[in-house]
This record gives C-alpha cells, structure tokens and sequence, in this order.
C-alpha cells in the first residue's frame, strides 16, 4: 500500500480522467468505472463539510460537485485559464438517493443541445455506481467585458461538438 504520496505517472488520459487522478484514487482504494454515456468522468471526494445534521451530503453542495466536474472539464479539455467564456443561465438537480461520507462518488459529464449561443451540460451523480442525483446547467456564452449572451464562435463549437458527439 501506499502512503499519503501518490504514484505520478504521465501517460494519457482515460475516459476523461488523467492518469494521476486514477492513480490517486487506485491507491486510496476506490475503483473508477466511468459513467455509461458520459465522455466525462470526475471524481468528488466528500469531505466532512459537505454533510447537514443528518449526516448525508447537503442538497446545495451536490451543485458544488456539479460545478467542480464543468471546472474539472474547461481544464483538461479547453486549456483552462480565468477568462471563462460561459455562465450558468439555470441550474436544476433531480436527487434519487442520499450521499455519505464513506460513499465514493463520480460525476459524469455531456453536452446536448449545443445551439447559437448556449449549449447543455448534462451531469449523473453516483455514488457506489448508483444514481445519487441527475442536474442540467444551460450555458451562455458571454465575451469577456460583455453583458448578454453571443454566439459560439467556431472553433469552440467544433471542440463543444466533439465532446457532444463522444456522449452519444
């Protein structure tokens, strides 16, 4: 077994999760499946702060996973960087099932309805490879400094396309 250090490795990555990640969560004795239709998968560790006084996850904090799998996304697959070209116009979240602390928790991300100047993130939440809960995000794209909404410019569509065309 290994200890609190992780084993970095540098090869590609799979089903959307670099080969870091797996590791670091091979060695901590979690198993990542990937999501069916999903062409990508992070991991969500939940932490103590995540529960309410009832000890399962807080409704909201599911929104933070959602959030941390998009952000997960704009990094691997778009370079990253602090100019986000995209806001969140709606957010909803179905829940199916309560998350704990102990679970091991994945979620999985697609694109659909890719129009003019918005698209749809589709998220599946699992925890222990059952479904904890099901979200959409509608997302604008805004230009840096600008106020309303304009269309994707093509370059973006074409990669915004591709990962649309992986989930199906």
């Amino acid at each position: 077994a290994q200890s609190a250090h992780h084993r970095w490795t540098s090869s590609p990555t799979i089903r959307g999760l670099s080969t870091p990640v797996i590791v670091a969560a091979m060695t901590r004795g979690v198993t990542l499946l990937g999501v069916e239709g999903y062409p990508f998968v992070v991991p969500i560790q939940v932490r103590w702060r995540d529960l309410d006084a009832l000890a399962h996850v807080n409704n909201a904090t599911v929104i933070t996973y959602v959030e941390t799998a998009r952000t997960a996304l704009w990094r691997e697959r778009f370079g990253g960087g602090a100019e986000i070209p995209f806001v969140v116009a709606r957010v909803e979240v179905g829940f199916r099932k309560q998350i704990t602390l102990d679970d091991t928790v994945q979620v999985g991300l697609r694109i659909t309805d890719l129009r003019g100047a918005r698209f749809i993130f589709e998220y599946r939440i699992e925890a222990n490879g059952e479904l904890a809960a099901e979200a959409t995000t509608v997302m604008a794209h805004v230009e840096p400094g600008a106020t309303r909404p304009t269309r994707i410019p093509v370059e973006l569509r074409q990669r915004l396309a591709a990962l649309q065309a992986a989930g199906r």
